[in-house]
């Protein structure tokens, strides 16, 4: 059966070809919305899920990191007395504009934290840095090539002036690209207050570190009864309300849930429509194995066989496929953020398969109805 479904691949070129191509265009176009979808819960959560802490403390209904409104700068101190806390730390978020000296504007999202304790996955010494160049600040190294002028990447200590004041790039971090087209830019918590102009007793979150052992929920009740007029989140919740913000909110989830649905229908008509044609071109050898006495069970079962080998073949060239297009968007400085964990090249075979399969036994069922005798006519 296997071999007769291999030869009747092999000697129909074309349609074999045509089928490959449309199926490894739908597995990828699959993969590639799927990895973005899930690149978009992760980095839209990004600063939610990095901090080295349990706990948030945010303005009521704040919904992610980057938009959110000022809280007293006091309530930091508020937590610590609160039994189960082993430290706490202020971050501010806001807008601000890098000015390069050649006259160049970048917008940013300028992210400070308190250097007392590495809160980000960011050296505690590089955004500290201050010397007669400025304040230092952080990039995350997908935006070198984004910032950098004549076609070179930004160097080591490129100069510029951000909210007034002078800066100088750093360092460079890796996995902190932002979500949105506005890049991060991490520096200490006193440099954003100045770069963002936010007055000394105002902060926008305070991370929570809890005492190792010490009850998460528990310690979690206890600073939502001390401190009035905010919200206590664990890490977990407040990054899902930040991805189903960005990801949901916004449209993006049904985007591209649509588009992969559409890819499978694309997938689907032209795998569907070579294995018809291809079995209509054939008719009379599947009616000569009827007239020798096969069963439908065994013609469409090698029909089916067809669409397992096309399924096998063209699942290993979209999964090639695919993981090309993520390295090279990973590598090519892009702002798009692609996620592709083992779990989904296992998810979605099954989907190929049954794709492959579904129109396979489509086009068998022209081949029950035909009487043996035909053949002979």
């Amino acid at each position: 059966m296997w071999r007769i479904a291999w030869c009747n691949l092999y000697r129909d070129k074309v349609r074999f070809i045509t089928a490959l191509v449309g199926l490894v265009f739908a597995v990828v176009l699959m993969m590639v919305q799927a990895s973005i979808f899930l690149g978009a819960v992760h980095s839209s959560s990004l600063l939610a899920r990095q901090i080295d802490g349990d706990l948030w403390i945010v303005a009521t209904g704040a919904a992610n990191t980057e938009f959110s409104v000022p809280i007293p700068a006091r309530r930091c101190y508020q937590a610590l007395g609160v039994p189960g806390v082993e430290r706490t730390g202020r971050m501010v978020v806001g807008f601000s504009v890098w000015r390069f000296p050649s006259g160049r504007q970048e917008p940013l999202i300028v992210v400070g934290t308190e250097t007392n304790h590495a809160w980000l996955p960011i050296d505690p010494d590089l955004i500290r840095l201050r010397t007669n160049e400025g304040r230092g600040v952080v990039l995350d190294e997908r935006e070198r090539w984004r910032f950098g002028e004549r076609g070179q990447p930004l160097p080591l200590d490129a100069r510029g002036e951000l909210g007034g004041h002078r800066v100088f790039a750093a360092g460079y971090a890796r996995g902190m690209a932002s979500f949105t087209p506005t890049p991060y830019a991490f520096t200490s918590y006193e440099g954003a207050l100045d770069f963002i102009r936010l007055t000394a007793d105002q902060t926008i979150f305070v991370m929570v570190q809890c005492e190792r052992g010490a009850d998460i929920s528990a310690v979690q009740r206890a600073l939502a009864e001390r401190i009035p007029d905010v919200e206590v989140l664990t890490r977990e919740e407040f990054a899902g309300r930040a991805w189903r913000y960005w990801v949901m909110g916004t449209g993006m989830g049904v985007s591209l849930g649509l588009m992969s649905f559409l890819a499978l229908v694309v997938g689907m008509s032209i795998v569907g429509q070579t294995f018809v044609t291809g079995v209509l071109v054939k008719l009379r050898e599947y009616g000569v194995l009827k007239a020798l006495g096969f069963r439908n069970r065994f013609v469409a079962g090698v029909i089916v066989a067809q669409g397992v080998i096309v399924a096998a073949i063209g699942y290993l060239l979209g999964c090639g496929g695919s993981l090309l297009i993520s390295h090279l968007a990973g590598t090519g400085g892009t702002a798009v953020t692609m996620a592709m964990p083992p779990v989904m090249f296992v998810a979605l075979l099954p989907l190929t398969l049954g794709m492959c399969v579904s129109s396979s036994l489509a086009a068998a069922w022209r081949v029950f109805k035909l009487a043996p005798a035909e053949v002979f006519r």
